[in-house]
């Protein structure tokens, strides 16, 4: 430490040393002197004179000073005020956060085919202009600014291998450096396997995507880490609650395999909404649903803003959070394989009931072309731009078809209107149809609800959804509707499977009431519920009005902030 202090009064002069110039003896404070300016250097520009070049150059001589501190006998000073200092620099480095990029696939071919086999094309569209200027947006940045800010590039909509070496095509055309160097992790592509189909399909698009020669040194590169990202919220509107948890189930298990075939070390980015149709719920159990086996030990979740506002407003909350995410990641990462071991016929049953819900659920809503005019008139999904509070358009196209409405405004739709159709649609039919088989088949269901911790995580997810729904409330929507035979077969269908499915969660539960083993759960419930029923019969009078005619402009205000009021009371957007 002396050696690098006498080095710093040689090289670097003027420094202010915070503690006298005539300070010889206390030699931590002259050496802090110099990290300090040096730190102030570095806030004006990397290439000042006697600036750090990057964190890395901090983090050693904060390293000096804890390793001769702890020589010298100031171990416990070391540990109060420099250990935590470098954990913050090691987290945090010179960028603070860091910035995921993600596009959708279909922009991204687009883009290739109006630039040519060369990559010299110009863009024809305004989509794929402001892609390319993406990405050189992406080069410039890294240059400018530490380059660990943007490591990450999300491929929505994700089918095959060849959506994600068509990244690999961009970033060249960009000016971007996709493998990892010294001072840059690089651009590491993370495809997003959302609907059931590109689930089904992932573990054979990576191994596809693992064995090509083009992608080894980029692997090699970046230490052998892949990060693959799996959409909740697009499967459950695809396929619904049982046959999206099932599927996205299946998926994490064979990708895993395949990394383990090709020595990769795989990073799972879970798409998980607040919302329990969005993939929702209480983390800690769902970390511990995961496969048996298949848990590298980091994982990463997307949090949507009112649930950050919820568990990590408060410090006391944020620290009781996250210990709770790291105690289940401890759990699941050292539960012996064979104690998480269930019989084969367990997951045959839940297969079974799988294909049974997703035949159903595609029946009955999502190629039911009445249930999205019914959607669209008896909920307030078509305020949400008016609103302005959606992270993004509602819609990915112009086009009226579910498949052109994004995830989000149609679990906050279904949410708002108090159906909440999402957390619960199929499950009955699927549940009923498995146990009416034989009394042997209801007894393997309740075994499988005590003993197979996805399958318990899928009903508990259920039964919150169910139990913020109000049917009663529900039919006041469904009265925007115009045309009362289509109001009356959508909401009859609707109401038919939400008793099904409430009816037999009670039986494989055996509970009387929803809840009924998560008391404090269902009191919060039961209090916040009459707070935000006055606020629903107010939108839907609002939202009638707005149907009436009534100047829209006037009722944008009121109705944002029955927007916001209901999804405050209920703890749920979309």
């Amino acid at each position: 430490l002396l050696a690098r202090l006498h080095h710093y009064e040689r090289t670097i002069p003027g420094v202010h040393l915070a503690w006298g110039p005539n300070n010889q003896s206390e030699s931590y404070r002259r050496f802090l002197s110099y990290i300090f300016h040096r730190l102030l250097r570095t806030r004006e520009s990397v290439t000042a004179q006697a600036a750090y070049s990057d964190a890395a150059e901090i983090e050693r001589d904060l390293i000096l000073v804890q390793k001769s501190l702890k020589s010298n006998r100031g171990e416990r000073l070391a540990h109060t005020y420099v250990s935590s200092l470098l954990r913050k620099v090691r987290k945090f480095g010179f960028h603070l956060h860091t910035l995921d990029i993600r596009q959708h696939a279909r922009v991204h071919a687009q883009l290739l085919k109006e630039l040519g086999p060369d990559l010299r094309g110009e863009p024809k569209s305004e989509a794929s202009q402001e892609l390319l200027d993406t990405f050189r947006a992406i080069a410039e940045l890294k240059r400018t600014y530490p380059a660990q800010s943007i490591c990450h590039y999300i491929i929505s909509g994700a089918e095959s291998e060849n959506d994600v070496l068509a990244v690999l095509q961009l970033a060249k055309a960009g000016g971007v450096q996709v493998a990892a160097s010294a001072n840059d992790p690089g651009l590491m592509p993370v495809p997003l396997f959302e609907s059931i189909e590109s689930l089904r399909s992932a573990a054979g698009v990576m191994r596809l995507l693992w064995a090509n020669p083009e992608y080894q040194p980029l692997l090699d590169s970046w230490g052998r880490w892949q990060e693959v990202m799996l959409g909740y919220s697009d499967s459950n509107k695809d396929g619904g609650m049982l046959t999206s948890t099932w599927e996205l189930y299946k998926a994490h298990r064979e990708l895993h395999r395949s990394a383990q075939d090709f020595g990769v070390k795989l990073r799972l980015f879970h798409g998980r909404g607040g919302t329990v149709g969005r993939g929702g719920g209480p983390t800690h159990s769902a970390i511990l649903a995961q496969p048996p086996g298949c848990f590298s030990g980091q994982i990463r979740v997307t949090e949507q803003g009112e649930v950050l506002n919820w568990k990590y407003a408060d410090p006391v909350l944020a620290e009781w959070n996250l210990e709770l995410m790291i105690a289940a990641s401890l759990e699941a990462l050292t539960r012996p394989e064979q104690e998480a071991a269930h019989p084969a016929e367990w997951e045959e049953a839940i297969e079974e009931m799988s294909q049974e819900a997703y035949r159903v659920y595609r029946r009955h809503i999502a190629d039911n072309p009445d249930v999205l005019e019914y959607f669209e008139q008896a909920t307030p999904v078509n305020e949400l731009d008016t609103a302005r509070i959606g992270s993004r358009p509602s819609r990915r196209t112009k086009g009226r078809r579910l498949d052109d409405l994004r995830a989000i405004p149609w679990v906050f739709g279904w949410m708002q209107s108090r159906h909440a159709v999402p957390a619960w649609f199929g499950v009955g039919h699927a549940l009923q149809h498995f146990a009416k088989k034989s009394s042997s088949h209801e007894q393997l269901l309740r075994q499988i609800a005590r003993g197979f911790p996805i399958f318990s995580d899928l009903l508990r997810n259920v039964e919150l959804g169910m139990a913020k729904a109000d049917l009663g409330i529900a039919r006041e929507y469904s009265s925007l509707v115009k045309n009362a035979a289509l109001r009356n077969r959508i909401f009859s269908m609707l109401e038919d499977e939400f008793l099904r499915s409430r009816r037999m969660i009670l039986r494989v539960s055996g509970q009387r009431e929803l809840l009924a083993r998560n008391r404090v759960l269902a009191r919060s419930i039961r209090l916040r519920n009459p707070y935000v029923d006055p606020m629903s019969l107010i939108q839907v009078e609002l939202l009638r009005r707005k149907q009436q005619g009534e100047q829209s402009s006037e009722l944008e205000y009121p109705l944002g902030a029955t927007i916001n009021g209901i999804a405050a009371g209920l703890h749920n957007t979309g």
